[in-house]
């Protein structure tokens, strides 16, 4: 019995390894990687990430400094998320997500109620 689970769960990972959504998601991966306007814009965001937590850290949440930076970090996610690039890996990483949640609820939907009943 053992040797069925482990055989259909290496084939459950074989096809999603081959899933078109998930074959998507990795392209986008690798092109958001390799492409220089994306990376200048997640470093950007990442600045004003660290810019925000040493406001944080530093001045009270309702300061000049604290909404300046929260400000900034704001605009530099947006920018981020308005790349079109960026858009289409999280369009697909949605759908990678819902196809994941989806193949979750149909393996353990029903284990939770099992589990209760042998308590």
């Amino acid at each position: 019995m053992n040797q069925d689970i482990y055989t259909l769960a290496y084939e459950l990972g074989e096809m999603l390894a081959n899933d078109e959504h998930v074959v998507k998601l990795n392209s986008l991966e690798e092109k958001m990687s390799n492409d220089k306007q994306v990376i200048s814009l997640a470093y950007q965001k990442d600045l004003a990430c660290s810019k925000y937590s040493d406001a944080l850290s530093h001045f009270e949440e309702d300061s000049k400094e604290v909404k300046d930076a929260q400000k900034d970090l704001h605009q530099k996610k947006l920018a981020l998320d308005s790349n079109e690039i960026v858009r289409e890996y999280l369009k697909a990483y949605s759908d990678v997500r819902d196809l994941y949640n989806e193949i979750n609820h149909i393996l353990f939907s029903g284990l939770s109620m099992k589990m209760e009943e042998h308590k």
